[in-house]
């Protein structure tokens, strides 16, 4: 019944809830009674009709407040992890940097030089990193530009032509890819979590080594794996997706 209401765009009457929600009048009654006498409705000036109060805000909105992307993230990437026995993690933008938040190491991976919890990381390099970075404002951008993007392999973008491009990319195709621009031997599928504003607050990513997956693989069989963990989380954080 709420639910009815709160997507209506104007108050619904007995007998337009009953249609819309696909119950019987009586049912619809005793609820709408319940909810008038709990505050969540009220009936409008325009005759027996009804919408939703603010005192049904104000408690399906306090989740959005306890709810971290480190709290939702964390049963999806771990099930991630242990389907596909490699390396995932979880990052947010921090000055200029991306910070893991997880970051669970799979059966496959090499350890050494590898990332931490609590580490921060380049974001023009990084999976991860690329994503947040795509979907940040241009200042953002602006800011790692003139900072210098570090050369820390052969494969690393380190122009502003190239590095804007590669931007651009992320944001049309909604995930980034590391072409071990990063760690020599390291490839890594990068996706972004969004909230309930559709504001990207996170990206999640798994890391491969060379030597068991190629970029085309990585794209096929682990990249659309990562986008659906990447958008079970968005939901959990209240995220709809349009279209």
């Amino acid at each position: 019944m709420l639910r009815v209401l709160c997507k209506a765009p104007k108050p619904l009457g007995q007998t337009e809830l009953s249609q819309a929600a696909g119950l019987n009048k009586h049912m619809v009654y005793r609820c709408l009674q319940t909810l008038l006498v709990e505050g969540m409705i009220v009936e409008s000036s325009e005759g027996p009709k009804y919408e939703p109060s603010l005192m049904a805000f104000h408690y399906l909105s306090l989740p959005v407040a306890r709810m971290t992307v480190t709290r939702a993230a964390t049963e999806p990437l771990c099930k991630l992890g242990e389907e596909l026995n490699e390396c995932v993690y979880l990052g947010i933008l921090h000055e200029d940097r991306i910070l893991y938040l997880i970051h669970q190491e799979g059966g496959r991976t090499i350890r050494s030089g590898g990332g931490r919890v609590g580490g921060r990381y380049c974001l023009h390099a990084d999976g991860a990193g690329k994503v947040l970075a795509a979907y940040a404002d241009d200042a953002q951008r602006e800011r790692l530009l003139a900072e210098g993007l570090e050369k820390l392999t052969p494969h690393t973008h380190t122009g502003r032509r190239g590095f804007l491009a590669e931007m651009t990319r992320v944001r049309q195709q909604g995930f980034a890819i590391d072409r071990e621009e990063y760690i020599p031997g390291v490839i890594c599928f990068g996706a972004p979590v969004f909230n309930h504003t559709g504001t990207v607050v996170g990206a999640i990513c798994c890391s491969v080594l060379t030597i068991h997956y190629s970029l085309e693989e990585l794209e096929s069989q682990i990249g659309p794996k990562v986008l659906d963990t990447a958008r079970r989380i968005s939901v959990t954080m209240g995220w709809q997706q349009q279209g």
